[in-house]
C-alpha cells in the first residue's frame, strides 16, 4: 500500500495569478486539493473548476483577515476597519482576546461565505481558514461549531509532523520548546474534534530547515515517520505566476511553489517513493 500526501494549494479566488498557478499545479497532477477565498477578487473562477478538475477536492478557505466581508460591512461592524475590510490577523486575535469580537457576527459571516461557495460551487468537500485565524483559544471551538452545523465533511488538521532538514524531530522540538508546546495542544484539540466525527488529515507536514525545490520534498518524504500516518498527512502551498502587492510576506516563496508544483514530473518520482498524491476524498475510505 502506497503512502498518501494531499498537496493542497490555499487561496483560489484571492487574484487571478493566483488561479493560474493553481490550476496549473492541479492539471500536473501532484496538486489534488485547493480551498477558495469567496470573499476575493477572482472567486467567481471557482464555478468552472470542479468541472475541469473533478477527481479533485475543493474546500472552502474562511476568510476573516484579507478583503472585505460577503455581508455588508455595516452587519459585522466587530470584524472590520474603518475602511471596512477585515482586520489583519494579528489584530483579529487581539480583539478576540479583549472580547471586541462579537461571535454571533462571526458566526453569520462565516456562514455567508459558506452559502457563497455553495451558489457558485456547491457545497465544499472541507474547509480551513486564511492565515490560519482559527487556530487561537476559543476561535477553534466557534468555528468547527459552524463547520458541523453546516456539515461540511472535513477540515484541516493542524497535528505536526516535522521533519527538520538537518537534525531529528525531537533534537528540533527540544531546541525550540514553544513550537512544541503549540503542536501538542493543537493535536490535543484535533483529536478531540476527531472523535466527534469530522473527518481530518492525520497532520501536516512541517520542514524546517528545507527549500523550496524538489529534491528537498523527496528527501522529507523519505524521512517523514510514515508508520504514524494513518490516513494521509497535507503538505500546504501558495504558488503564483507572479507577485501581487496583496502577498504580504510569501512572495517569491509563492514562484518557487509554482515551478516546483506544475511540473508533471514531481508526481511520478512521488509515485516512485510509494507516495500517492491525493484529495480529501481519501478521508472518506480510510
Amino acid at each position: 500500500m502506497s503512502h498518501r500526501l494531499i498537496v493542497t494549494a490555499d487561496d483560489y479566488g484571492m487574484c487571478d495569478s493566483v488561479n493560474q498557478a493553481i490550476e496549473e499545479c492541479m492539471a500536473a497532477g501532484t496538486v489534488k486539493v485547493t480551498c477558495v477565498m469567496v470573499n476575493m477578487p477572482a472567486n467567481a473562477q471557482t464555478a468552472s473548476l470542479r468541472k475541469r478538475f473533478p477527481h479533485c477536492s475543493v474546500g472552502i478557505h474562511w476568510t476573516l483577515t484579507e478583503g472585505r466581508p460577503i455581508l455588508p460591512p455595516a452587519h459585522v461592524p466587530s470584524l472590520v476597519q474603518a475602511n471596512d475590510t477585515f482586520h489583519p490577523a494579528l489584530q483579529l486575535r487581539r480583539r478576540w482576546n479583549q472580547r471586541r469580537i462579537n461571535i454571533a457576527e462571526l458566526k453569520a459571516e462565516l456562514r455567508a461565505q459558506y452559502t457563497r461557495f455553495c451558489e457558485v460551487a456547491g457545497p465544499p468537500d472541507f474547509w480551513n481558514t486564511h492565515e490560519n485565524f482559527h487556530v487561537w483559544p476559543g476561535l477553534f471551538n466557534v468555528c468547527v461549531a459552524v463547520g458541523h452545523d453546516l456539515r461540511i465533511p472535513a477540515m484541516r488538521s493542524h497535528r505536526r509532523f516535522t521533519v527538520p532538514r538537518f537534525q531529528t524531530a525531537t533534537a528540533y522540538h527540544w531546541h525550540h520548546p514553544l513550537y512544541w508546546v503549540k503542536g501538542t495542544v493543537i493535536g490535543r484539540w484535533a483529536k478531540r474534534v476527531a472523535a466527534h466525527g469530522m473527518l481530518m488529515p492525520d497532520g501536516r507536514v512541517y520542514m524546517p530547515g528545507y527549500g523550496i525545490d524538489k529534491a528537498s520534498l523527496e528527501d522529507a518524504m523519505r524521512r517523514l515517520q510514515w508508520c504514524s500516518v494513518k490516513k494521509a498527512v497535507e503538505v500546504i502551498i501558495h504558488p503564483a505566476t507572479r507577485v501581487e502587492n496583496m502577498f504580504g510576506a510569501l512572495t517569491e516563496s509563492r514562484l518557487l511553489e509554482y515551478d516546483m508544483y506544475k511540473d508533471p514530473g514531481l508526481a511520478t518520482s512521488l509515485m516512485q517513493l510509494g507516495i500517492e498524491p491525493v484529495g480529501f476524498e481519501v478521508l472518506q475510505h480510510a
